[in-house]
């Protein structure tokens, strides 16, 4: 359920991304790569608190109790 958002907005993120960015003095920088890196922050950030909220809830994780009913469901064990 979160994972999915997670991919999404890392894909957000990685259109936003300058190269270079940090080797570049903040009086460099013109406005334009400014707020594409700041946008790439704010989408990789959210990128990662969806992840960890994936890891936290979400099913498909092996370690998830939910993760192994279903795989002993699918393999028809008790």
């Amino acid at each position: 359920m979160y994972l999915g958002p997670a991919f999404l907005f890392a894909a957000f993120a990685s259109l936003f991304y300058v190269p270079g960015f940090l080797d570049t003095p903040l009086g460099m920088l013109t406005s334009r790569q400014l707020i594409s890196e700041g946008l790439f922050s704010i989408f990789a950030l959210i990128a990662l608190a969806s992840l960890a909220r994936s890891i936290e809830c979400d099913t498909v994780w092996p370690w998830r109790p939910g993760f192994r009913r279903l795989l002993n469901m699918l393999l028809g064990r008790t």
